[in-house]
């Protein structure tokens, strides 16, 4: 009579092997993973900025008053502001919405990594027209120069 043999699940051998196979996909992914990630932080951080550029002007126009975006590039951070009302200045106005930290883990606009460069803090007026700046944002992927114009109008550029 012949023994039939069960072979039932894997042997040691075939279990280290393939979690040795799965252990290296794994840590190429990593690291594929890690060299990209700063590159969408950048963009990330760009299209945070632009994005309030459009908002601060679509409230000056629509609220009739005047609003700028306070650039803190020492701290990584940038406000929404409305002009203040009440008093001999304008400035410091009212703060519109939450402050927009690139280093706080908590703030949903958190970028780490990211620096800014800012000429000055953008001015949006009632009637759309826009006291225009040049805002640079970088890291270890590069850089991207934002210009606003006076009419409003964003361009994002490389380097």
């Amino acid at each position: 009579m012949s023994k039939l043999k069960n072979r039932w699940g894997y042997s040691l051998i075939e279990m280290v092997m393939a979690l040795a196979l799965l252990g290296l996909v794994f840590s190429i992914g990593c690291y594929a993973f890690n060299r990209v990630l700063p590159k969408y932080r950048l963009e990330g951080a760009v299209n945070s900025l632009v994005s309030d550029f459009h908002l601060a002007r679509m409230r000056a126009i629509g609220q009739n008053c005047i609003y700028r975006i306070q650039v803190d590039c020492g701290r990584k951070q940038y406000l929404l502001e409305r002009e203040s009302l009440t008093g001999p200045s304008r400035w410091p106005g009212t703060r519109d919405g939450i402050l927009r930290k690139f280093d706080d883990p908590g703030n949903p606009f958190y970028y780490p990594g990211v620096e800014m460069e800012s000429s000055n803090n953008p001015v949006f007026l009632p009637r759309g027209n826009v006291v225009g700046t040049t805002i640079v944002l970088k890291n270890s992927f590069g850089q991207k120069k934002i210009t606003l114009s006076s009419q409003g109008r964003v361009k994002v550029q490389e380097g």
